[in-house]
């Protein structure tokens, strides 16, 4: 292979699902040493690209070469077996077995290799010196289930360079991450480059693409669109391309005036997770919560929300002390809670949308103990329009959904419920800007409505841009208070990763 071989090529891929054109006469290419940036609306067919490459799908039309020579995959072992892993935006992990134990799945160091038992003590040293030289602070012998969203994508990630041999793709790998784990990946990806892997990057977040991208496609509508270096077009032109029109607000700007206090909390407390955290959220108020992994910031709004009992404190909502932690006593007080991973636990994937969106009120559509589903469909209608979800049909599989209006479904859920405290946890995560930007705006004619509205984001120019006021937890406390127009990224950054004592000595 020359050197200016790619290690990969696409050619003409064409697919269909039921008669619907997903991909039309994509290429793509990307070299040795080279990270190649894939980027699109959700629905342009990204994801189906790379799951054609890893086996996942097989093409109706077009070919793939490695190292020039033409292959076809009939599975994912297929791909594997040629040095292409994948990193998938919806993990693939087992919930059950430990860390190491998932990065070596199905590649286990083996002590008497005739009789195939594992090597447990290789194999967590193994797994510890890899999570160490990358930087992940990971126990190998933590159980998967008992592990955040964003260490979750931790393991795939180091699993996933355990099987790259010549191409690895990465699916939204920052989308659940720090910005300090976001700088950690940014290291290991250049380490990879140093290799010679060839890496396909999948982003909504143009701006970290700054860092890593050596090229870029942006697909539209199942087409490519534009490919070239990247840096040689501006992302706002990459934005038109992606989207087929100009988005000139990506933050859009709010005119809401701030009322009464609707939630208090005071001193609350849970054991191991937090401590003593006081916040007030007014009418009319968006309040960020950034932090790093682990601070506490999602167990924070769960508890909140009555997901899990408080050790301590007091929360009070319009006036009204919630005594028991029970989400349905909260949803009838008008809190809502959009979860960090919606689809663990926002979304009943296998249920229609207008399901999904009535899920938190059903009582406003029963009478004598059934529900009237023609009320239903007419209320998912309603709500549909109002958050311009697509495809807007009642009847759509939420599972068969782009993750952006998978999101708009869900705050339609608590639009419906009547909610009037918001509590967004990564209400953005995996979600293509111009999908951003719709959620961005229903957010905001929340707040003009007189709706207050928590979000905790690990995308810190998302909080710059939508909150009023910016709260940072660090090790379960919260740490500072600070005016989302007057701080900066490494503001927020420094009294997340660094305590007060610190900071004074520095």
């Amino acid at each position: 292979m020359t050197d200016d071989q790619a290690a990969l090529e696409m050619r003409g891929i064409n697919k269909s699902f039921a008669g619907n054109t997903v991909l039309a006469d994509v290429s793509l290419s990307a070299r040795a040493g080279e990270v190649h940036a894939l980027v699109g609306e959700n629905g342009a067919g990204k994801s189906t690209l790379m799951k054609i490459l890893a086996g996942v799908y097989q093409p109706d039309a077009g070919e793939i070469l490695i190292d020039g020579q033409r292959i076809r995959f009939a599975r994912p072992s297929d791909a594997l077996r040629s040095g292409i892993a994948m990193i998938y935006q919806e993990l693939s992990l087992a919930p059950d077995l430990t860390v190491a134990e998932n990065i070596f799945l199905g590649r286990e160091p083996l002590s008497f290799a005739l009789l195939r038992v594992v090597d447990r003590r290789e194999m967590n040293t193994h797994a510890a010196g890899m999570l160490k030289a990358y930087g992940f602070k990971l126990d190998p012998r933590a159980s998967i289930k008992r592990l955040s969203a964003a260490d979750r994508q931790l393991v795939e990630i180091t699993r996933a360079t355990v099987e790259a041999k010549r191409v690895l793709v990465m699916d939204e790998p920052t989308s659940s991450l720090t910005a300090h784990e976001v700088e950690d990946l940014f290291h290991l990806i250049r380490e990879l480059k140093t290799r010679g892997l060839a890496i396909i990057y999948i982003s909504h977040r143009l701006e970290e693409l700054d860092f890593i991208a050596d090229r870029v496609t942006v697909l539209r509508d199942g087409r490519a669109i534009y490919s070239g270096v990247w840096g040689e077009i501006s992302r706002a032109e990459i934005i038109r391309h992606m989207a087929g029109r100009e988005l000139k607000e990506i933050f859009p700007p709010r005119a809401a005036a701030r009322g009464e206090t609707r939630l208090r909390i005071t001193n609350l407390t849970r054991k191991g997770k937090f401590r003593e955290v006081s916040l007030a959220v007014a009418a009319g108020e968006v309040v960020g919560i950034a932090g790093l992994a682990g601070a506490g910031r999602t167990e924070l709004v769960e508890t909140i929300f009555g997901a899990y009992h408080a050790d301590g404190g007091e929360i009070v909502l319009d006036g009204s002390k919630l005594d028991k932690a029970q989400p349905d006593l909260s949803v009838a007080h008008g809190l809502g809670l959009l979860t960090e991973d919606r689809k663990r636990t926002g979304l009943c994937l296998n249920q229609p949308l207008a399901s999904n969106l009535t899920l938190a009120n059903l009582r406003a559509l029963t009478s004598n103990w059934r529900l009237d589903k023609k009320r239903e469909k007419a209320v998912a209608a309603e709500h549909i329009e109002r958050l311009h979800i697509r495809p807007p049909d009642p009847d759509k599989t939420v599972a068969l959904m782009s993750g952006g209006n998978q999101q708009k479904v869900l705050l339609a859920r608590w639009l419906f419920a009547d909610s009037q405290v918001f509590l967004l946890d990564e209400p953005t995560r995996g979600v293509d800007v111009a999908a951003r930007s719709e959620i961005y705006r229903a957010i905001n004619r929340l707040a003009e409505r007189g709706a207050a509205i928590v979000m905790v984001s690990s995308d810190l120019p998302e909080l710059l841009g939508m909150a009023d006021r910016i709260l940072v937890m660090r090790r379960g406390r919260l740490v500072a208070e600070l005016d989302a127009r007057q701080t900066t990224q490494e503001e927020i950054l420094r009294h997340a990763a660094v305590d007060q004592g610190e900071q004074q000595a520095a």
